[in-house]
């Protein structure tokens, strides 16, 4: 009676791994998106931002609208400023958005927080796309094959007669 109790509690143990998987790999999407970095520390009063960049792959949760991998991005830009501007432990974020217009508000909106503020003492640089691209992050290792085909597959548009 308790091994037939155990084998069906992981029998039922299986099955919500199994299907709660299937549920998070369907929550994925693949698409296009805008980002920028910004870059700060608290031991000097050098900024950094990186242009607005279009990413052509970034990953997505369906539900939350959350980028995926946005460690990844500030990490990117994080250790490109340790190697090549000698400027270790940086504070970076990357912000990102579908509207390209309201991307740029944003950004104007960040940098003006700092060009006028009231100590105006920070030195705000910028860094453009031949200094600095992100690049994209796959989290193709968190689903199968075919969970992958769904999520790249390109949604066919409705005719309108």
């Amino acid at each position: 009676m308790r091994n037939l109790r155990i084998l069906l509690l992981l029998i039922a143990m299986t099955a919500a791994c199994y299907s709660s998987s299937r549920l998070m790999a369907e929550s994925y999407a693949v698409k296009n998106t805008y980002m920028f970095g910004f870059a700060a520390s608290f031991s000097d009063s050098i900024i950094h931002f990186t242009e607005i960049q279009q990413i052509d792959s970034a990953w997505f949760d369906t539900k939350t609208k959350f980028l995926l991998g946005r460690d990844n991005y500030s990490y990117q830009l994080r250790d490109y400023l340790a190697d090549n501007h000698k400027m270790p432990h940086r504070t970076c974020i990357v912000i990102y958005g579908d509207n390209k217009k309201k991307l740029e508000k944003k950004y104007l909106k960040m940098r003006r927080q700092y060009q006028t503020s009231q100590r105006n003492n920070f030195d705000i640089r910028t860094l453009g796309p031949a200094d600095f691209k992100f690049k994209a992050v796959s989290m193709a290792f968190a689903v199968t094959d075919e969970e992958m085909e769904k999520i790249t597959k390109k949604p066919k548009k409705n005719k309108k007669r």
